[in-house]
């Protein structure tokens, strides 16, 4: 099962803590092309690690850093890319590198992301289904796909600096990193915000264990980010995770579509 798991790093010596757990597959996200995660990595420092690795870019790029990041990506020894702008597709397939599609709150059904797997090795399901949904596209998908069962929920993501706009309208002190409450209910969540935008992440950890048993899936997705090591090795070893819960997995999101009341 541990091979299984696809687990993204933090801190670089973490990495061979991992593999004596049995994992050995790794995501490491890209210095000045990525964003949420807690930290990036050059391409020097991804191309020194000696495993089976994936290089995460999932920010939404200009089209001018997509010709800057086209002609870094013949240089990055990995075995594919995680990618959320579909415009470095043709690319990265160029290079015979796999290409998994990481379009937050967007693969929600399995006749879109089986569109989807005509251009690409794999997709990430949305963390924003049932249990239920996401047995049904893994059953119906035409290819393998991957699914988060570990880590902070992405809620949003936004170019907009929104902190910055806050604190400056207000004349408060800045800071880059927030929690806050919704003022209709009681959801929580975390702010973060840095030169590329702003994300909003869940205030508790997604433990999706439930999700392990699914079949036709590539990888279980752990996103590690903000979460100590020893948590992340709780949830390998089966443990119970503190200020976790299960996110949407029993909770179905209703939508009203436009139209008619009659």
């Amino acid at each position: 099962m541990k091979n299984k798991f696809l687990v993204s790093i933090n801190k670089l010596e973490d990495i061979d803590i991992y593999k004596k757990v049995g994992i050995t597959t790794f995501v490491f996200a890209l210095k000045n092309y990525s964003i949420g995660y807690e930290n990036s990595f050059s391409i020097e420092e991804i191309n020194s690690i000696d495993a089976n690795k994936y290089c995460l870019i999932n920010r939404l790029l200009t089209s001018k850093e997509i010709d800057d990041l086209i002609k870094l990506l013949p240089s990055i020894n990995v075995n594919g890319f995680i990618i959320e702008d579909i415009g470095l597709i043709d690319s990265i397939k160029k290079l015979n590198k796999e290409v998994y599609l990481f379009i937050n709150h967007f693969n929600c059904n399995y006749a879109s992301i089986n569109e989807w797997l005509n251009y690409v090795d794999s997709v990430f399901i949305s963390n924003e289904l049932t249990f239920d949904e996401i047995k049904d596209i893994a059953k119906y998908v035409k290819k393998p796909v991957i699914v988060h069962v570990f880590g902070y929920n992405q809620l949003m993501y936004s170019r907009r600096y929104l902190l910055t706009n806050y604190y400056k309208h207000y004349n408060l002190p800045y800071k880059n990193s927030v929690v806050i409450k919704d003022k209709a209910g009681s959801i929580k969540m975390h702010l973060i915000e840095d030169e590329h935008g702003t994300i909003s992440l869940s205030n508790k950890i997604f433990n999706g264990k439930r999700l392990l048993n699914l079949n036709n899936i590539l990888y279980f997705y752990l996103n590690t980010s903000y979460i100590p090591i020893t948590i992340v090795l709780d949830f390998l070893n089966g443990k119970d995770i503190e200020n976790s819960d299960e996110g949407l997995l029993d909770i179905p999101t209703i939508f009203k579509l436009g139209g008619h009341d009659d």
